[in-house]
């Protein structure tokens, strides 16, 4: 599965305020935990900096489709702008990089 980092911008307070009220919900009834892992799909991690209207998501998804299946819903009932980043972990980088030396060097 591919590694994302899903940067996720409130625009307008009220959304933002009525989409925590939401995840207080979800997340102090378990039920977050259940979207935050489903099949071809696993949020690593989640953390806020709500005076920016910000949240950052590292996650794994199988495809765009399971992206969509987790993000669209609060998309679409909150207005957040979310960026996709595909990236790689720290063993991907030493893998890739000693690889890429080893051709340079040849």
């Amino acid at each position: 599965m591919q590694l994302y980092l899903a940067d996720i911008q409130f625009d307008d307070i009220d959304m933002q305020k009525a989409a925590y009220a939401q995840f207080i919900e979800l997340w102090e009834s378990g039920a977050m935990a259940k979207e935050d892992k489903f099949e071809g799909f696993e949020l690593l991690f989640r953390v806020h900096a709500p005076g920016e209207g910000r949240v950052v998501v590292l996650c794994r998804a199988e495809s765009d489709k399971q992206l969509f299946a987790h993000f669209a819903p609060w998309r679409a009932q909150f207005g957040m702008v979310v960026e996709f980043t595909p990236v790689i972990s720290c063993q991907n980088v030493v893998d890739y990089h000693k690889e890429l030396f080893a051709k340079l060097a040849g």
